[in-house]
């Protein structure tokens, strides 16, 4: 009994599985096509790392390279060799060199040499045609050359600034190092790109490397400026892990260290002997310094006590001088007094002695007293005459001693004067030797500069690790990586939380339609579990199979077509495909195609089995009528159609319905907005850079570079053209952009006029489209690269340039979407630089486009050495090339979208018509044509179409914009903004799937029974 029960209840799983056929494989699709785009897009990047690590273990790619500007010697060599944990080393010479093929000149090539070349060796170049080379004038070159009309058997010009060298080629190769299609790295010859890669042998080829001088200065025979390293034990890593940069960086250490000790050591041989030489001239010129100093000083001194004793004596001499000044006038104005009193004083004594003399005569005989009073008086006059004689001649004693005086003073300044012209004279000679002496320690100072000078000039040497974080292949292809990998993180997941939100609809649904099998199971006396076991089944069933073959299918589809559409646009990887696949994301899809579900499936089934077997077999009764939102809104519901208001009941009052229909809908449209919206995005670059950005026809690439004079008279004959209309020289260089700590890899272009500058490039600010002014007070920068940088308007930066710093103030930000470009003028190059400004490339715009006017331009400019023409449009189309790998991914994310939502709308449909079936019948028992019944079912699928597409417009939105700006490359900006076609597309192919499947699932309709509308709920 036990066993015909079990038997039954068996056979009961079956034929609701067959019964539910339609259900059950939109299940298995929904959840097979979710588990595939999300297990297969997880492991894309895993699977391209993968593959790409398997292709340079292959060809033996170099884990460590070092390159040294004074050269690695064979005992350098030995030394690494005997470091612990080096699998195999190889050297040889790298440099770069401007290549002449039939009158063509590129901007650059990378040359590289090695002793000879097999499949064993490191960074092992494999053969696409021809042969290895043989003869020291023999070489191989990159595949991409060919595009370039180099053939095997052709002859081609190496040169550079060490020498030249004719080569005829002999081989076609690819380079494990060059991987990228479109980026062949940088250079340091020509404006500074890299157009691919040549490979010689070391035999007589070394000159071209390495100057003659070095080989004097180490005093070495044989000397090699690369060394490539494999360690051991590398291989077991993948070269994109993090794992890998810990174990290199390990030995990437000891060589390092080796190397810049044998370096500290070379330099301090280079410049021991002569260090010692001027340490000994220097000791010399030192004490004989001291000694100059201390005579000058000395001398200094003896001359100012001399000078001070001079100046003494010259006032007190001149004091004296004032003191017999004033006493010559005082005794002059005396003299002169007392020469007025003596001749009137004789005059007066002369009438007196007239007097006396006859009075004498007349009183001889009488005495003396009886003397006359005239007597007498002339007697005193007499008197007083005497004593003014007397005194008169005191003065004129004076007046001689007054003379004798000045001649003392006369003689005083003459012996003064002597003594001047003598220290003045003892000055001169002591001057002159002195002189002499400053001259010839000025010249020994000279000599001590120049040998320091020489010695300076002696190279320290530097060493240049390269690790594959430098490698422009590898950073390239890491940078796509990522790329899918932010894709991969998001829209599989969006996709998949789609898929299972309508599962989880269609099981809860599927659960509530058989509660009333679930009670006559419970009836006839069927456990809970047993109950429950059926839909586990089920949901396994449905479920478990479709994940398993998703994951599957899909990790073994999607990483083979991503891999080989980038390989096809991008990169050069001869080399099968390594599938890699993710335990985590396995169990990451099980769980949610599987567990979540299941979940969510018991959880309603518990719910419904807590009833009583009873309850369970009546049917649920319908939700009670009520009145909807658009009821309250009476000039809008009177309006409506009796059908159009049956449609809106039946809408808004199962909400639950509504919504998760809603939702699903939204879901798959704005998955479809993103995809059209990316591939918009991406496809839009290459028109915006290279017609609204840029506005020239021709890039012109100089091979040397020439003064701003020599660019003007470039310029003026070219305008004299009938095919130019206008043309801009200017340099063209690479730099590092510095911002606290971030870095970035950009162009500077300096242009020479401003005005002029404007008809070449468009300067648009980014946020406002306005135009910019360009001035001499700092730079325009691109957008991308001060978002990367983290910077506004006003703010300053670091320009490396030639290993120099500068801080530049940033003018503006200007519209930009391709590399990272910053615009300068020459007055602020100038003044920054401090150096004149030099051109090396041109912005040329034809007047007459025709291809005949090129050819004619591009041999005039040859031949006049203008430099060499670039269409502006190949340029394009390469960088096309590159965007259009990520167009072929987005292509695949809109087809499985589509698809999606094609599946997710005919189960929302199906499970619509299975759950009212009753109702159905019922109309078409009251009498509703088929058209009728159509438009009762169908009218609400648009509806929540037209609900759900505009929701996920919203959704949409936001997600292209996340995702968008996730893919970015550093070098590139995406169009950020949806074009209304992604948004028209994604709508009309959401409503073209919902009308298709309603003409698909009119049948069914046809199909449904009115006997159906007897089944009365009781």
């Amino acid at each position: 009994m036990v066993k015909s029960k079990k038997k039954a209840y068996w056979k009961n799983l079956r034929k609701s599985i067959w019964a539910s056929k339609a259900r059950f494989f939109s299940i298995f699709a929904i959840v097979f096509l979710g588990a595939a785009f999300f297990a297969g897009l997880r492991n894309t990047p895993g699977t391209m790392t993968k593959s790409m690590d398997a292709f340079l273990d292959q060809y033996h790619y170099a884990d460590l390279t070092y390159m040294a500007s004074l050269g690695f010697s064979k005992e350098d060599i030995q030394e690494i060799e005997n470091i612990e944990g080096i699998e195999a080393i190889g050297y040889g010479y790298q440099f770069d060199a401007l290549v002449n093929h039939n009158d063509d000149s590129l901007s650059g090539m990378t040359v590289y040499a090695n002793d000879h070349y097999d499949k064993d060796m490191i960074n092992s170049p494999y053969l696409v045609d021809g042969r290895y080379p043989q003869k020291d004038n023999e070489c191989m070159i990159d595949e991409e050359m060919l595009s370039e009309g180099y053939q095997l058997g052709d002859e081609i010009l190496i040169h550079n600034d060490q020498g030249k060298k004719t080569f005829q080629i002999v081989g076609i190769i690819n380079d494990v190092r060059y991987i990228a299609v479109t980026d062949r790295g940088t250079n340091t010859l020509g404006d500074g790109t890299n157009s691919g890669y040549i490979e010689i042998l070391n035999e007589n080829n070394d000159f071209l490397a390495m100057p003659e001088d070095l080989y004097d200065l180490r005093d070495e025979d044989v000397l090699y400026n690369q060394i490539s390293v494999c360690v051991e034990g590398a291989k077991e890593y993948n070269v994109f892990s993090e794992e890998y940069d810990d174990y290199i960086e390990d030995i990437n250490t000891k060589i390092k260290s080796t190397l810049s000790l044998k370096m500290s050591r070379l330099y301090e041989d280079l410049t021991s002997d002569a260090k010692t030489q001027l340490d000994k001239a220097q000791k010399e010129y030192d004490e004989g310094y001291t000694t100059y100093q201390d005579s000058k000083n000395l001398f200094d001194e003896k001359i100012l006590e001399a000078k001070i004793q001079l100046t003494n004596a010259k006032i007190t001499l001149a004091q004296k001088e004032s003191e017999y000044l004033k006493a010559q006038a005082t005794a002059s104005s005396q003299i002169e007094d007392m020469l007025g009193t003596i001749e009137n004083t004789s005059q007066e004594l002369k009438s007196n002695l007239e007097t006396l003399q006859a009075e004498l005569e007349n009183y001889q005989n009488n005495s003396i007293e009886d003397i006359s009073p005239e007597v007498q008086k002339s007697i005193q006059s007499l008197e007083k005459m005497g004593d003014i004689l007397n005194s008169a001649s005191s003065s004129l004693d004076g007046l001689t001693q007054l003379n004798e005086a000045s001649i003392a003073i006369e003689k005083a300044k003459l012996e003064i004067q002597q003594q001047e012209n003598k220290l003045t004279l003892e000055e001169l000679q002591t001057n002159n030797e002195l002189e002499k002496v400053q001259k010839e320690l000025n010249d020994a100072k000279t000599k001590l500069d120049d040998a320091k000078d020489e010695i300076n000039q002696i190279p320290k040497g530097r060493l240049y690790t390269l690790t594959r974080h430098e490698n422009a292949g590898l950073v390239n292809f890491d940078s796509n990586r990522e790329s899918i990998a932010s894709i991969a993180d998001i829209f599989p997941l969006m996709f998949f939380l789609v898929s299972a939100l309508v599962s989880l609809t269609t099981m809860t649904r599927m659960v509530e339609e058989q509660r009333g099998q679930s009670g006559t199971l419970r009836a006839l006396g069927y456990s809970k579990w047993d109950v429950i076991k059926q839909y586990i089944v089920y949901v396994i069933l449905a479920t478990l199979f479709a994940c398993l073959l998703g994951i599957v299918i899909g990790t073994q589809f999607f990483p083979r077509i991503i891999y080989y559409l980038y390989n096809l646009m991008l990169f050069q990887v001869d080399a099968p495909i390594a599938i890699y696949s993710s335990l985590w994301v396995a169990i990451e899809t099980l769980f949610i195609s599987v567990f979540v579900i299941l979940a969510v499936t018991l959880f309603v089934c518990v719910s419904e089995l807590n009833l009583m077997p009873a309850v369970l077999m009546r049917p649920k009764a319908p939700k009670i009528g009520k009145r909807i939102l658009l009821e309250r809104i009476p000039w809008l519901w009177k309006r409506l159609s009796f059908n159009q208001k049956v449609t809106m009941r039946n809408i808004f009052r199962y909400k639950k319905r509504f919504f998760m229909s809603v939702i699903g809908i939204a879901g798959c449209t704005a998955l479809i907005i993103t995809g059209f919206g990316i591939k918009s995005s991406v496809s839009q670059v290459v028109d915006k850079q290279y017609q609204d950005v840029f506005t020239y026809d021709y890039l012109v690439r100089m091979e040397d570079s020439v003064s701003t004079k020599t660019a003007q008279e470039y310029q003026k004959d070219l305008l004299n053209r009938s095919e130019v209309s206008n043309v801009e020289y200017v340099l063209n260089k690479s730099v590092n952009l510095l911002k606290d700590k971030e870095d970035l890899y950009g162009s500077l272009i300096v242009y020479q006029s401003m005005d002029n500058m404007k008809n070449f490039v468009n300067f648009n600010d980014y946020h406002t489209h306005k135009d910019l002014v360009l001035d001499d007070e700092g730079i325009i920068l691109t957008a991308k690269a001060a978002e990367l940088l983290g910077v506004e308007k006003d703010d300053t930066i670091d320009i490396e340039l030639d290993e120099t710093k500068y801080n530049v103030k940033v003018s503006g930000i200007t519209e930009n979407y391709f590399m990272n470009y910053v615009y300068m003028s020459q007055t602020l190059y100038e003044s920054v630089t401090s150096q004149d400004l030099e051109v090396n490339n041109a912005f040329l715009i034809m007047q007459d486009d025709r291809d005949s006017s090129q050819k004619t331009l591009e041999t005039y400019m040859k031949e006049k050495g203008y430099g060499n023409l670039s269409n502006v449009a190949s340029i394009g189309e390469e960088f096309d090339k590159q965007v259009q790998s990520v167009n072929l991914v987005v292509i695949i994310l809109i087809i499985c979208a589509g698809a999606l939502n094609f599946i997710v709308l005919y189960n929302l449909t199906n499970i619509n018509i299975q759950e009212r079936k009753s109702e159905i019948a019922t109309i078409k028992v009251l009498g509703f044509r088929r058209k009728e019944v159509y438009d009762y079912i169908f009218r609400e699928n648009v509806l929540l179409s037209v609900i759900g597409s505009l929701v996920g417009i919203i959704f949409g939105y936001f997600l292209h914009k996340f995702i968008i700006i996730t893919v970015e490359l550093d070098m590139t900006m995406f169009i950020r903004q949806i074009h209304i076609s992604s948004y028209i597309y994604a709508v009309l192919i959401t409503l073209g799937f919902t009308y298709f499947i309603n003409l698909t699932m009119r049948h069914v309709l046809n199909k449904v029974d009115m006997v159906e509308s007897l089944k009365s709920i009781e």
